[in-house]
């Protein structure tokens, strides 16, 4: 990897930290991990010193056998499920945005971001001070972003609330046929999808199952004073479900299956720029053509998924999801011959 800005090294330290909050790093390990070249040891060093100083004690130190290690102390991250994100300017408007609608570290974040903002390049800290207003409000890190009622801040922040102290919410609701109802509901994480805001939720009726709300949907949220106890398995229930691609319209338990689709080599780009999840990998097949495999569970989501892509997209394997494109165009054809 090139050489990377202070600026820029300190904000993937932190953002690893903080997406990797319940394991501990020494500072040869973040290196190795965020593959920074050896010669800046000492620059490293310093950077960690200066995530220490930062108020609210959000980044730990401990030693062990004369090795010093460092850990994120934000407990409350694990209620937050994130896609992965690269993008180093995108990295740090996240930040920014990111301190508005989770309280608890903002003045981390607010002090965090002005100290290496002020060691940016011009240039760079132009595009940041840029994006930061014409992203304002959005979450950024999901692609084109959705336009939101003025209490959705509101409701995010009871939301917040809820997950944090293990309460209850009694939630009015519209589904997809414009239908409202108002019940009490069990949150336990927020999912993050394309711009979305999604309330994960165990079932009240069907205890184990976990079920998403979305967010802008709610007409009113309201905290209760009814707690709950979270259970692990639960929580690993829906990373699960959101790993396989299957959170919205997949199984409980969902099964992955090794997926495998060819598309045109001019298609690489666009593929590489909107994955269908973390497991995929895109190699090259022939002069004209590359193949993406990956780990997913076959379902609409992924059925659609493929169909965005019209002719673009050829399945191998499994069989089932050919059965399912297929019927998906049998279905289309009949619809237009009528």
């Amino acid at each position: 990897m090139e050489k990377m800005a202070r600026g820029e090294r300190m904000i993937r330290i932190f953002v690893y930290l903080m997406t990797h909050h319940t394991y501990r790093y020494s500072v040869a390990e973040i290196m190795e991990n965020l593959g920074i070249p050896k010669g800046e040891l000492r620059s490293v060093q310093r950077d960690m010193v200066s995530l220490l100083d930062m108020p609210g004690d959000y980044v730990s130190r401990s030693q062990e056998r004369a090795i010093t290690y460092y850990q994120a102390n934000v407990a409350r991250a694990s209620k937050f499920i994130l896609s992965d994100f690269d993008d180093i300017l995108l990295q740090f408007v996240f930040l920014q945005r990111i301190s508005s609608i989770y309280p608890a570290t903002s003045s981390l974040i607010t002090e965090l971001v002005d100290k290496i903002k002020g060691s940016l390049p011009a240039k760079l800290k132009d595009n940041v001070d840029y994006s930061g207003k014409s992203l304002n409000g959005r979450i950024l890190f999901m692609g084109t972003p959705p336009e939101y009622d003025s209490d959705i801040g509101k409701k995010l922040t009871v939301v917040l609330k809820a997950i944090e102290k293990n309460r209850k919410i009694m939630v009015e609701y519209e589904d997809n046929f414009g239908r409202t109802t108002k019940k009490m509901r069990t949150p336990l994480a927020l999912v993050i999808d394309r711009g979305e805001l999604y309330v994960a939720c165990v079932s009240e009726s069907l205890p184990g199952n976990t079920y998403t709300l979305k967010l802008r949907r709610m007409k009113s949220v309201q905290l209760t004073k009814v707690g709950f106890e979270p259970k692990a398995v639960d929580l690993e229930n829906v990373r699960n479900r959101v790993r396989s691609g299957g959170m919205f319209f997949g199984e409980q338990n969902p099964n992955c299956e090794d997926i495998s689709i060819y598309f045109p080599s001019y298609m690489q780009n666009v593929l590489m720029e909107g994955p269908y999840n973390r497991s995929m990998k895109i190699s090259k097949s022939d002069e004209y053509t590359v193949r993406v495999t990956m780990k997913a569970e076959v379902n609409d989501s992924l059925k659609q998924w493929v169909l965005c892509h019209g002719v673009n997209a050829e399945v191998e394997k499994p069989e089932s999801l050919r059965r399912l494109i297929i019927d998906s165009a049998k279905a289309i054809v009949n619809l237009y011959r009528r």
